[in-house]
């Protein structure tokens, strides 16, 4: 432990000589420092320059920390900018054919021009979209709760509360129906499906819940060999030797029939519809494109009022 006074006369104490190094970083010439420690100039400087491999270390130290919190605020802007922006664009699709609406990456949210729905199209597009929308990655999930900590006063999450209260009901049940067919296909898939297509499984009977809930029809599986195709060739399916392929099929429509007689699907049947009309439509644009300014006043930001939970510092 470091002693806090001198022992005899011309004895520099630890924390005098912390405070020539603390004075030192600050920029203070030697004078200035001699001065305000009570030492000679040639002490502080002997000192000093016996301790230059102290603030050398102090320096990069805070050069590291210094990238680290840029390399922070830079992600939380590209994540404004990009993954989460993509959400709320209201601008109309450029791309040829298409009159819906877009987002900057990694592309149309909706064919149908839908904000708060995928767009039609295979199953496994239905439930990839609705993932991007409702389900994103770990660490997008920590990036919004950093965003939100560091911009908690900004008007973006009044914006997004108007949202969340459009779409609030279609993504919790939708999620109360995602559990279930993970929950209904759990104890069946580890001895009949091969490892490589457990996950896709549980997307597509998702998919066809999403998009017959929509109105769209279910998709007719092609059994080929011990593989189960969709229509668009995506390979949902590879039982394990000795499971006939066609049972497997008739047990994954069973799972298909369960879910429309679930007290969940009326819900999401509803939801669905109250995301169509064009009332909520229309506030949904607006509340975008007001999303969307807000988020691009944070895209401009070098850097972030206080902490978050994510901050190298």
């Amino acid at each position: 432990m470091a002693k806090k006074s001198r022992s005899r006369k011309g004895r520099i104490s630890e924390e005098q000589v912390m405070e020539m190094l603390r004075l030192h970083r600050q920029g203070k010439s030697i004078s200035a420092i001699a001065e305000a420690t009570g030492c000679h100039r040639q002490t502080v400087r002997a000192y000093l320059r016996q301790r230059q491999g102290d603030i050398l270390a102090d320096e990069v130290k805070k050069q590291v920390l210094v990238e680290e919190l840029r390399n922070h605020f830079q992600e939380l802007r590209d994540f404004a900018s990009y993954r989460c922006n993509g959400r709320f664009d209201a601008s109309s699709s450029e791309m040829p054919g298409l009159t819906g609406l877009k987002v900057r990456m990694p592309g149309p949210i909706s064919l149908a021009g839908l904000l708060g729905l995928s767009g039609p199209g295979s199953s496994r597009y239905v439930s990839s979209e609705w993932g991007r929308m409702y389900y994103p990655p770990l660490k997008d999930r920590h990036l919004f709760q950093a965003l939100r900590e560091h911009t908690k006063d900004s008007d973006l999450w009044v914006h997004l509360d108007s949202w969340q209260k459009e779409v609030g009901d279609y993504e919790a049940v939708s999620l109360q129906l995602l559990q279930w067919v993970a929950n209904k296909t759990e104890p069946e898939r580890w001895h009949k499906i091969d490892p490589e297509h457990m996950d896709s499984v549980q997307w597509w009977l998702f998919g066809n819940i999403l998009l017959v809930a929509g109105g769209g029809e279910q998709e007719r599986l092609r059994i080929s060999g011990r593989e189960l195709r969709a229509p668009s060739d995506w390979v949902v399916a590879r039982v394990v030797p000795g499971v006939d392929p066609q049972d497997f099929n008739d047990w994954l429509r069973q799972i298909l029939s369960e879910a429309e007689a679930l007290s969940e699907w009326e819900s999401l049947v509803s939801a669905t519809k109250h995301i169509r009309q064009e009332e909520t439509q229309s506030r949904l644009r607006d509340i975008a494109l007001n999303l969307e300014k807000a988020l691009g006043g944070i895209e401009l930001m070098r850097a972030f009022p206080g902490r978050c939970h994510l901050c190298p510092v």
